[in-house]
């Protein structure tokens, strides 16, 4: 008869090595921290993973303003690119200020005004740029400098009309008068005045005494006039002229040969109070500040015009209203809290309304939606989403317990000015929020794109940075270096910061936290030994806290300065020659004889201002060989 042998079932008692090879696979807070990924992580603070293989302090920030305006927070801010120059404008303390393309920053206001509590937003095309709060009469500029209103007010006054002594080739007829006011600069007129009539009995001029504008973008008066008696319905253009000094213009109607000329507009109404607006289809569209889910929409190539029906009702449910716009092609994205509406425009001429039975979620507002590579990314109580003109998919599903701490312990005005970017040289969209879970202070959300590509799953890290909102250079920029420059706005104070340069936070020391997968043995117990680190040599701090079944084992420090390959050392002593290895270093230390348990994992917190990397960790322990007969 053949032994039988019996397999052994207990653990090996012998030194064993957890070893986590890639540190770089995301945030993972949705999972038990025993059953995350190998790769995954429960807190990556200013570290960046868009090197698989490499965890790198994120790249840091620096005072890009040259001072700051004060203690309160700006309101909102803008890079407009108009046809011949590009400008930077933030809204502050209700006033509009001006920085210079290197930060220069006076404290004295090109415009005030405006609310000093609502946010500011902006909108711009070739020829100017509008700013508006939801609360103030819309402006406009065409350099930055010179702020007025967004359209001219119709006057309500009719013109005063008198017959001249000098004989004219005027028929002996009814006329009818108006006019319009006019800037020359823009081409833009108002809508016609009221009428004035007066009946001619014999062939005489008609003298016009035009009340004159107080708006100070008005420069010219346009006259329409039309022969009652000749059956005559539409009000033609006769002259314009530059509006005189005082308090009218004189003009002289002596010819109605005014056939072939221009109508009189009627759609060029004002802008009406805004909450914010787009660029789309030739037109721009805003939406109404007190009726929620009202939009509006200028004439064809005329952003001054807002003509008084020229508006859709979104047929929102649940007592929704427009959160946000943005504009996707052919399709222009009406965002409510819950849900979108989309417009869809063939031409510039036709639009249809749908609703979007396949999106699941709205926006927290305007600056809560980015357009990235074809898609849209908009942020809201359900998540951060991203749509693709048909469907909606989820990307926040691993930070799922981050959102929902954030939704359920922030105010609706704070979420209202969630803001998104895509910072498109890194590769990662930046979502601030007014809560960053586990802190509870402001930080952002970032969405690296590289490392959801490698790893086919979204792959997200945080940052401690306090941000109001984004100020992208992404338009045409002449100086080498400035195409792809992100500004950020600080929400407590009248200053622009420059993300994503250096190594530093504006010349302090950067704080990376880590925070690997928690490991457990089971029912056995471990004790765990030592641990090993892969790094690349740099300046700074590398502090080590080990957690044992949740109970700190103490801070250790590890060296993690070393020499560099290359550089002075190298040459005066090597020859130019580069050591191989120098890129990579390994940090040994033993953990103390408290550090036995079920589970273990590792808290690393990097404090300098250098670009260090951390390659791959190992922790030694060995395992009881049975479980414990007992209850504990």
């Amino acid at each position: 008869m053949p032994k039988q042998a019996t397999r052994r079932t207990d653990a090996a008692q012998t030194y064993q090595v957890i070893d986590q090879t890639d540190l770089t696979g995301g945030l993972d807070l949705r999972r038990s921290p025993t059953l995350i990924g190998p790769t995954r992580a429960r807190e990556l603070t200013n570290l960046s993973i868009s090197e698989p293989g490499a965890l790198k302090i994120r790249s840091g920030y620096a005072a890009w303003s040259s001072i700051s305006l004060g203690s309160i927070g700006v309101q909102g801010g803008v890079r407009a690119y108009l046809a011949s120059t590009q400008i930077t404008v933030i809204g502050w303390g209700g006033g509009l200020y001006l920085p210079t393309d290197t930060g220069g920053l006076s404290t004295t206001p090109v415009y005030t005004g405006l609310s000093g509590s609502e946010p500011i937003h902006f909108v711009y095309d070739r020829q100017l740029v509008a700013v508006m709060d939801g609360v103030s009469t819309p402006q406009k500029s065409t350099d930055g400098q010179t702020w007025t209103r967004l359209g001219i007010v119709a006057s309500t006054r009719a013109s005063s009309l008198a017959l001249s002594t000098a004989a004219s080739i005027l028929t002996t007829s009814t006329f009818e008068v108006k006019y319009t006011y006019k800037d020359r600069g823009l081409a833009h007129e108002s809508d016609g005045s009221p009428g004035s009539t007066i009946a001619l009995t014999a062939p005489r001029a008609i003298v016009v005494q035009v009340p004159n504008s107080t708006d100070p973008q008005v420069d010219a008066i346009v006259l329409y006039a039309r022969n009652v008696t000749a059956g005559e319905t539409v009000l033609r253009k006769v002259s314009s002229g530059t509006m005189s000094t005082g308090a009218t213009s004189t003009f002289v109607i002596d010819s109605s040969a005014w056939s072939a000329n221009a109508e009189i507009p009627t759609t060029h109404g004002a802008a009406p109070i805004l909450g914010f607006a787009v660029n789309w289809k030739n037109r721009w569209w805003g939406k109404d500040a007190t009726v929620g889910n009202r939009l509006w929409f200028t004439e064809l190539f005329q952003p001054q015009a807002w003509y008084a029906l020229y508006y859709i009702d979104i047929p929102f449910e649940r007592g929704d209203e427009i959160t946000a716009l943005i504009p996707q092609g052919d399709t222009l994205l009406v965002m409510g809290g819950t849900k979108p509406y989309l417009v869809i425009g063939q031409t510039s001429l036709d639009f249809e309304v749908r609703p979007s039975a396949s999106a699941q979620a709205g926006a927290f507002g305007p600056r809560s939606v980015e357009v990235v590579e074809q898609g849209v990314l908009h942020a809201a109580s359900e998540g951060v989403f991203l749509f693709d003109g048909a469907t909606d998919q989820l990307l926040s599903f691993d930070i799922e317990p981050a959102w929902r701490d954030l939704v359920e312990n922030s105010a609706s005005a704070d979420l209202a000015k969630v803001a998104l970017v895509y910072d498109y040289l890194n590769k990662e969209v930046r979502v601030a929020v007014p809560r960053r879970y586990p802190s509870g202070a402001r930080g952002e959300f970032v969405l690296d794109l590289t490392r959801t590509r490698e790893g086919q799953t979204p792959a997200w890290t945080a940052t401690d940075r306090s941000i109001g909102g984004y100020i992208p250079w992404n338009g045409d920029e002449p100086v080498a270096g400035d195409r792809g420059k992100l500004l950020s706005w600080d929400p407590a104070a009248g200053r622009l910061w420059r993300e994503a340069t250096g190594t530093s936070a504006n010349g302090s020391n950067v704080s990376a936290q880590f925070e690997g997968p928690h490991y457990n043995v089971g029912l056995l117990r471990a004790r765990y030994l030592d641990f090993h680190l892969e790094y690349e040599p740099s300046s700074g701090t590398l502090v080590l806290e080990p957690f044992v079944d949740d109970v700190s084992q103490g801070s250790i420090n590890l060296t993690i300065t070393g020499l560099a390959s290359g550089g002075a050392y190298d040459e005066a002593l090597y020859d130019d020659a580069v050591y191989a290895g120098l890129g990579r270093a390994k940090a040994y230390t033993p953990f103390p004889l408290s550090a036995a348990g079920r589970s273990v994992w590792v808290r690393m917190v990097y404090t300098g201002q250098d670009a260090c990397k951390l390659f791959t960790y190992a922790i030694g322990m060995s395992p009881e060989p049975r479980p414990r007969q007992f209850s504990e």
